[in-house]
């Protein structure tokens, strides 16, 4: 097997293992939300991703499963950084360099992310969730751009709706009301969120493919 095939895989695996952690985590969380601490389930629609990175729940009572949504997130900051290294490979000018730099911005605004829980610094959680969100979207937006378009249509598409996608959730991100406005405000956020991530995750993967099928 050679390199690429094994990055390629690395990659994936990676991409794949969030999905599945973070869906098995929803099945085992029980410590509230913002507006129902007491809550022993997780509620799509008024629970953030971030909240099963929770060390204390919203109750008071701790949540020793945080320790798995940490790994899972710090895996896909790694998985991101990895994705771009083989998207550059693509592109024959400067614009890589750039590329890779930003990449490696986002992956440290996902392992901020991690190293930042929402219950125990809000603020710098919130910054490097921002870094993380705005710098993939310039990434995505530069690796568009600079991918051949001719060889790549497929990419370019998905490319175009990833960019998209991210390009109004940052809008209500940066734009939007703050969840403490009221539970309609944490609902649309957090189904926006989950879209937003898993469907990320999702056309990473398909680009990836895309451009490993074209590379033979």
């Amino acid at each position: 097997m050679n390199n690429k095939s094994s990055l390629y895989i690395i990659t994936i695996l990676l991409f794949v293992q969030y999905i599945v952690v973070t869906v098995i985590m929803m099945l085992f969380y029980d410590v509230g939300n913002r507006y129902a601490p007491e809550v022993t389930h997780y509620v799509l629609d008024q629970n953030y991703l971030s909240d099963l990175g929770r060390s204390v729940g919203y109750a008071g009572s701790p949540n020793p499963s945080y320790i798995f949504y940490s790994l899972t997130l710090g895996l896909i900051g790694i998985g991101i950084f990895l994705f771009f290294i083989e998207v550059q490979k693509h592109m024959h000018n400067k614009a890589k360099y750039i590329i890779l730099l930003l990449a490696l911005v986002s992956a440290i605004g996902y392992i901020g992310i991690v190293l930042y829980p929402a219950d125990v610094d809000l603020r710098t959680h919130i910054i490097y969730a921002q870094t993380a969100f705005f710098s993939f979207f310039i990434t995505t937006l530069t690796s568009q751009i600079f991918l051949d378009r001719k060889r790549f249509k497929q990419s370019n598409l998905f490319f175009t709706v990833l960019n998209l996608m991210l390009f109004f959730y940052l809008i209500l991100l940066f734009f939007g009301p703050p969840s403490s406005v009221g539970v309609w405000v944490l609902q649309i956020k957090t189904i926006a969120q989950k879209v937003m991530v898993y469907s990320q995750i999702i056309l990473c993967i398909l680009i990836l493919n895309n451009i490993k099928e074209k590379s033979k």
